[in-house]
């Protein structure tokens, strides 16, 4: 079993995924709960698509928002 090396909580901002993102030059991070399980992933897509809203959303609301969406697409409130 591999170790997660670097991951996001789901009350991280946008802002921080985007800048973790860019310093391990990566468009995928996981997303952990509070046990340390993995609880879903984020892409620089469903970042991005957030910001527009704000920068400062959390990203375990964005990830609420993509939740079930096959196919990708943005939530239709956005």
């Amino acid at each position: 079993m591999s170790s997660i090396e670097v991951a996001l909580v789901p009350t991280d901002t946008l802002l921080h995924a985007l800048r973790v993102m860019e310093r391990r030059g990566t468009s995928l991070l996981p997303v952990v709960g509070e046990q340390g399980g993995l609880v879903g992933l984020v892409s620089r897509a469903h970042v991005l698509a957030g910001w527009k809203v704000d920068p400062l959303l959390p990203v375990g609301l964005v990830m609420a928002a993509y939740e079930g969406r096959r196919g990708g697409g943005y939530p239709v409130s956005w």
